[in-house]
């Protein structure tokens, strides 16, 4: 019996060794494939058209190609499925600069932000949701970006879908009303509000600055409950996890740890970017892995 539970935590333990992670490198135009527990890379995909945010689910991995430039063709920008050895699936048509890209209850959701690497705005930002199958979003939401922002980061939590603004705001909408239904910011902690993950309980991870400062934040289940239409700073309930890091992107969490990348090698920085782990438990955080170029942006953790 023994015997037979030792191989079975064998077996455990590989399979965790195999868990892999995709990271969006806007800096070269391309995918990595990483293998968490070696912090290594197992291979390089593309070239993308700058992958700004990545995604996870159903076996799929979705690539946000951001596009950027003020001259390009409108819409500016695709979402490209892609299975699990790096062959292109489909594309996902009809978003303008999308900067972010969520998967969840079998959909995925694309910001369509429509604003340009100057930070022009260039057309209607829109939340966009598509199917399983086809290249057309089956759901468009004209997002209030005149009012909140423009939409950057995504998550999906059940029917929830939260959105991080370029103005620093988190949305809450309401995806079985299609309304905004809570607006929060946190303006002692976080500004802007870069990357986005679940905790487990309710609960949020947040990546950002502050004053050029890169930090991770906690938000507890409770701080979400609020509804309006007014924005609610939580910045009293947020909780710094990490702090002093630079300029923290994509984040994601594993069991007791959060990894996360950053743009660059350190605060003030223009040197290659990094895989970073933070043990949720002890407070430590390393970086595991220096990334190939600066502009290392976008997360994604097979589940």
């Amino acid at each position: 019996m023994r015997g037979v539970l030792g191989w079975i935590l064998v077996a455990l333990m590989v399979s965790g060794m195999a868990q892999r992670a995709y990271i969006g490198n806007a800096g070269n135009s391309t995918l990595l494939v990483v293998d968490l527990a070696q912090a290594k890379v197992l291979d390089t995909w593309g070239p993308f058209a700058q992958p700004w945010s990545v995604a996870y689910g159903g076996g799929k991995v979705y690539v946000a190609e951001y596009v950027g430039r003020p001259d390009a063709p409108s819409p500016a920008g695709r979402v490209v499925e892609l299975d699990q050895k790096g062959k292109a699936l489909r594309t996902l048509k009809g978003a303008h600069y999308p900067m972010g890209v969520a998967y969840g209850e079998g959909r995925v959701y694309v910001a369509s932000s429509a604003v340009d690497w100057t930070g022009a705005v260039r057309g209607k930002p829109e939340v966009l949701a598509y199917g399983p199958t086809g290249e057309e979003p089956v759901w468009r939401y004209p997002f209030p970006g005149e009012r909140l922002g423009y939409p950057q980061s995504l998550l999906v939590e059940g029917r929830t879908l939260y959105v991080a603004t370029t103005w620093g705001l988190l949305a809450v909408l309401d995806l079985e009303r299609g309304t905004v239904a809570a607006v929060f910011a946190l303006p002692g902690l976080l500004n802007p509000i870069r990357g986005l993950a679940k905790d487990g309980q309710g609960g949020l991870y947040l990546t950002g600055s502050k004053e050029g400062v890169g930090r991770v934040v906690h938000l507890p289940k409770e701080a979400l409950a609020a509804r309006g239409e007014s924005a609610v700073d939580l910045s009293a309930q947020g909780r710094i996890l990490a702090d002093g890091l630079p300029d923290p992107w994509g984040v994601a969490r594993v069991g007791r740890a959060l990894y996360l990348v950053t743009s660059t090698d350190r605060v003030g920085g223009s040197g290659p970017g990094g895989l970073w782990r933070l043990n949720l438990d002890s407070g430590k955080v390393e970086r595991v892995l220096v990334l190939p170029t600066r502009y290392t942006l976008g997360l994604a953790v097979e589940e």
